[in-house]
């Protein structure tokens, strides 16, 4: 057994554990189990320290080091032991009283072996592994105390072709109430690239075409020809997130469907505005200033548009937290893409969970929007600081108040870029998501997730990325009024 002195050196050189988990005083090893010879698995506590208390979940074996102990992730005894525990439905006892119970979808472990698997940094670990000739995903949650719902999302997902194919998940039941924390899933290792990778691709092949002396209308008539070669993927791409809205309600969905709680949503929003629009973040006054009159106006016209709909919204299940690298996407040989949807966190599972209601799928189409905006913004940036031999971070302060005080020629430049980039975003998102209308509930869950993103941005220092957000919001200025068609997705 590990002696909780030695868990200290462990998980403060781990290069997975955050700054305030490696300001604890100590850690301690509160509930462990044995996986046979090849691994203990304990749950252990941070004791004093800005993170006291949080529970992490840490494998372990055997190893020549100071401590005699490493992580047992990716080890060529650790991940066998893990299939043949899903495949038997293992129930582990704990030193406590607990259990880590092991579930499958019948997957017999054959020739298993850990496979070259670059994992980075991650709260999460992941490792590939090969069983019988197939490569499989094993994810283990490091933290205990977070709410995990994506192995029962993969298994309640099983084979509709969205997501990955579940292969077995384990849990840990807590002695002291009872309750259930996932550890660890198993699922088949979808091939692709993030769809941000072609995007990229795209928008980067499409910088030589810019050049000085377009109008804005030679850009549309560019852009459209420019993308035409991705057009019918990306149109297929939004009917695979069709699909995959689809299916999940038809598999989480039981019942009426619960009206989205419009009015308490953007209650908050509009404290959060006002809340925001104090911090101190290191951007330029006047247009700061503009973006959060913006922000109040918006707010005021969803409050007038939610007054006035005949019969609200309604709510829905959806991914939860969608960046353009969850939508995985395969080249096949008739040139479409072959799709998956990856590291999904919907907030709730039925209607007796907490937050049913106020979920839609129309949250995915804003997570879409908004992750065009930061990665146009963030290409056009970089690519007007390449052309004028200046900082990104220059150029994105000179986008979000008008580069008034530079030269002519290099404002013109940014402007070139920028409004470049803003078309060929606009392009895409409209073979992306189609015309979707421009619903208040749609603009609601726009201001919300601009606002929880740009708070994140002023907490953590970061006015480039802030500066792309109020950017955005100063565009909100020029809408008009919210109108009360119900959403389509």
């Amino acid at each position: 057994m590990i002696r909780n002195d030695d868990l200290g050196p462990l998980l403060r050189a781990a290069p997975w554990m955050p700054e305030d988990g490696r300001r604890a005083e100590r850690f301690e090893c509160v509930d462990h189990a044995l996986l046979g010879t090849a691994a203990r698995l304990l749950i252990v506590a941070a004791v004093g320290g800005p993170a006291a208390g949080r529970r992490y979940f840490v494998p372990v074996r055997s190893a020549p080091t100071p401590t005699g102990t490493e992580e047992a992730h990716g080890s060529a005894e650790f991940e066998p032991a893990v299939l043949d525990a899903l495949s038997a439905g293992l129930r582990l006892p704990t030193a406590r009283g607990g259990h880590v119970l092991f579930r499958g979808a019948g997957l017999t472990a054959r020739s298993v072996r850990p496979l070259p698997f670059e994992r980075g940094w991650s709260s999460n670990v992941l490792s590939l592994v090969e069983n019988d000739g197939t490569p499989y995903v094993h994810k283990t949650y490091r933290r205990l105390d977070g709410t995990v719902r994506e192995p029962e999302l993969l298994r309640l997902m099983n084979r509709t072709g969205r997501t990955p194919d579940w292969a077995g998940d384990y849990t840990y039941t807590d002695p002291a109430d009872g309750t259930r924390h996932p550890l660890g899933v198993f699922y088949r290792y979808a091939p692709g690239d993030g769809i941000d990778l072609p995007l990229r691709h795209s928008m980067r092949s499409l910088w030589p075409k810019v050049t000085d002396g377009r109008t804005p209308g030679d850009l549309d008539d560019l852009v459209r020809t420019h993308l035409r070669p991705l057009a019918e993927n990306l149109r297929d791409a939004g009917r695979f997130l069709t699909g995959f809205h689809r299916d999940l309600a038809g598999r989480l969905g039981r019942g009426p469907v619960p009206p989205y709680p419009v009015r308490e949503v953007l209650s908050r929003a509009t404290v959060r505005a006002a809340e925001l629009a104090s911090a101190d973040i290191a951007l330029p006054t006047a247009p700061r200033t503009a973006a959060f009159a913006a922000l109040r106006r918006e707010s005021t016209a969803l409050r007038d548009a939610f007054d006035t709909a005949p019969a609200g919204f309604p709510s829905g299940p959806c991914h939860g937290d969608l960046h353009l690298s969850h939508l995985l996407c395969r080249p096949r040989d008739d040139g479409g893409w072959s799709m998956n949807v990856i590291d999904m966190s919907t907030p709730a599972l039925g209607p007796g969970e907490p937050g049913w209601a106020a979920q839609s799928p129309v949250q995915d189409l804003v997570a879409v929007q908004r992750a065009l905006e930061y990665f146009t913004a963030d290409e056009a940036a970089f690519e007007s600081a390449r052309r004028l031999g200046a900082d990104s971070s220059e150029t994105m302060r000179g986008a979000l108040d008008g580069a008034g005080d530079w030269r002519p020629g290099p404002r013109a430049e940014l402007r070139l870029v920028f409004h470049a980039a803003d078309v060929w975003r606009a392009h895409v998102l409209r073979l992306f998501l189609g015309r979707t209308a421009d619903d208040p509930l749609r603009r609601l869950l726009y201001l919300g997730r601009l606002l929880h993103e740009l708070a994140y941005n002023i907490d953590h220092a970061r006015p480039y990325h802030a500066a792309i957000d109020l950017r955005h919001a100063l565009a909100l200025g020029a809408r008009p009024p919210a109108p009360t068609l119900p959403a389509r997705t």
